[in-house]
């Protein structure tokens, strides 16, 4: 696969050519967005079901419609790529790779903080013990059992952002005219 930055990748997929990413399956790859991995119920590479599950209701919660746009399987796939190639947000939020560990220390940190906010598991939450949860967890500097829970809801909620509206049909979705390519006003450079 050839070495792409997330700034490429974004805006070939705002230009609609580069939406897929490369999935094994059986003995042959298939290229789908993760929308599309996550409808064909593909296997995950590298989170448990719990976990999983449990990225699925903190990414749906944070921003609705990401569960069908394939956050959790963008994510997965994601932590089989090189750290240079990787496109999760936390790159660019100077996070130590390997950035599946950083993944799972915030959902390990949200499931703590929902039995301390809410007195009972994460996946059992309902939606509005988990915006409530949100709320709490957003809160600048906000840390739990010593992690940065914040920085993963940053993380969380940006990568969110770029599976469901970084792409012309999330552009319609906001109800915003795409634009292929805006050039920075005059002097922008310094």
């Amino acid at each position: 696969m050839q070495n792409i930055t997330r700034r490429t990748f974004v805006d070939r997929a705002l230009k609609g050519s580069l939406l897929s990413l490369s999935f094994k399956v059986g003995g042959s790859v298939l290229l789908l967005t993760p929308g599309e991995a996550r409808a064909r119920e593909l296997p995950l590479q590298h989170l448990e079901v719990d976990q999983a599950t449990m990225l699925e209701l903190l990414g749906e919660t944070i921003v609705p419609g990401s569960a069908d746009s394939g956050l959790v399987h963008f994510i997965d796939h994601q932590f089989g790529v090189s750290p240079d190639d990787c496109m999760l947000v936390a790159k660019f939020f100077q996070v130590e790779p390997p950035y599946k560990k950083f993944y799972l220390g915030g959902l390990s940190s949200m499931a703590t903080a929902a039995e301390q906010h809410m007195g009972k598991p994460l996946e059992t939450l309902d939606e509005s013990e988990l915006t409530q949860l949100i709320k709490e967890v957003s809160k600048p500097g906000t840390i739990v059992d010593g992690y940065p829970v914040f920085l993963f809801y940053l993380c969380l909620r940006s990568d969110a952002v770029d599976v469901v509206y970084g792409t012309p049909e999330g552009f319609k979705k906001l109800n915003v005219p795409y634009m292929e390519h805006i050039l920075p006003p005059e002097g922008w450079d310094g």
